[in-house]
């Protein structure tokens, strides 16, 4: 019988050959050793179906040969670990905000999240701090007075008493931090701060204002 065998590349050719009607593959491949030699191929039939080196093979059969080639570049996980290892080099130069995670959020809207997180969190501690600040205002005012505030005339009094001695209720540094933070709990007294120390700032404008209109009248 005879068979009609088409070459893919690189041979890139159709051959006829004759065999015995109990023919089988591995005499398919054995008849092909002139154009083949001793290449490494595969033959198959032009579905696609495999013809083995065992199987029978008849007259009606359009066989195709085509060259194994050894290696690779490796499956989809190799390709994926290498295009993330780029992307890992290029993450030090170029924002990644717009890409999305595994879960199908943008990396930004993550980023953001974690940030109002942290700030929310972190609540407490400011307003303890905003607290303390308030409180270390009131005490250097009492200072300045001797006494605690009782009047608008006792504020304008601190309020000149900081003007001669060159000095403000504001921090002029930061104040190192002790090892052990201080909690305030009398909320009370820290709002009873808060409206002298507001006094006092509208003291000071006040005080201000006096004594450049007294410069002024000296002057002329």
């Amino acid at each position: 019988m005879s068979l009609w065998v088409r070459l893919c590349a690189p041979w890139e050719a159709t051959v006829a050959v004759r065999l015995s009607s109990e023919a089988r593959g591995a005499d398919v491949r054995a008849a092909l050793t002139p154009w083949l030699g001793q290449a490494d191929v595969r033959l198959t039939t032009r579905g696609g179906q495999p013809v083995y080196a065992h199987s029978h093979v008849v007259g009606d059969m359009d066989l195709v040969v085509r060259a194994r080639f050894c290696g690779g570049k490796g499956g989809f996980g190799n390709m994926l670990r290498a295009q993330g290892g780029r992307m890992s080099a290029r993450g030090k130069h170029e924002s990644q905000d717009s890409c999305r995670d595994l879960q199908g959020r943008r990396v930004g809207s993550v980023k953001q999240a974690q940030l109002l997180a942290e700030y929310v969190a972190q609540a407490s501690e400011r307003q303890a701090a905003w607290d303390e600040a308030q409180k270390r205002k009131y005490a250097k005012l009492e200072r300045m007075l001797g006494r605690a505030p009782k009047s608008m005339a006792d504020y304008e009094a601190a309020a000149e008493k900081l003007d001669e001695a060159g000095e403000t209720l504001e921090e002029e540094g930061a104040q190192p931090s002790s090892s052990k933070r201080e909690r305030l709990d009398d909320h009370d007294y820290v709002e009873q701060s808060r409206e002298i120390v507001d006094h006092v700032r509208g003291a000071v404008a006040s005080a201000m204002r006096k004594k450049r209109r007294k410069g002024k009248e000296r002057a002329a």
